[in-house]
């Protein structure tokens, strides 16, 4: 009886486990619910961010993710200043990053490629920062977004 009652238990949790599993991105969407909007000075660019402010949110991130959608991104916020590394970890689709610091940018990467697991490439802000966004590839071109230009979070 007892090996029954364990052998269930067990198919309980693999069957648990993968429906956790497939529906990953719906978790993701709820884990991340905050949202603001960021704002492009002077040239009048909008987009709506979700927030990681947590460990574990900012080190989750994009990872895992089919798509982003257009004009959306990831705003990670941190409560001090220093130089910020992000990698592609998992990644499904390529990114620009911009590293902020209060209003304004201080660099961005452009075009990062998607790494699997194993991560070989770092992408590190010139000076400190408080915050960083990740937006689609190509996001930055298309809008002539720069080092120097000023935000506002909304």
């Amino acid at each position: 009886m007892l090996k029954k009652i364990i052998y269930i238990l067990f198919l309980l949790l693999i069957i648990s486990s993968f429906i956790i599993y497939k529906n990953i991105n719906n978790f993701k969407q709820i884990f991340f619910s905050e949202k603001k909007i960021v704002v492009f000075d002077k040239k009048n660019i909008k987009i709506k961010v979700e927030i990681a402010d947590e460990a574990l949110e900012q080190w989750q991130g994009l990872s895992d993710r089919k798509k982003l959608n257009k004009n959306n991104g990831m705003l990670f916020i941190f409560t001090d200043k220093k130089i910020r590394t992000f990698v592609m970890r998992r990644m499904n689709f390529p990114l620009d990053i911009i590293f902020i610091n209060d209003d304004k940018i201080i660099n961005i990467q452009k075009n990062l490629k998607p790494e699997g697991k194993i991560t070989i490439n770092k992408y590190s802000s010139l000076e400190p920062v408080n915050y960083v966004l990740e937006v689609n590839a190509g996001f930055t071109d298309k809008y002539k977004i720069k080092a120097g230009d000023k935000i506002k979070l909304k």
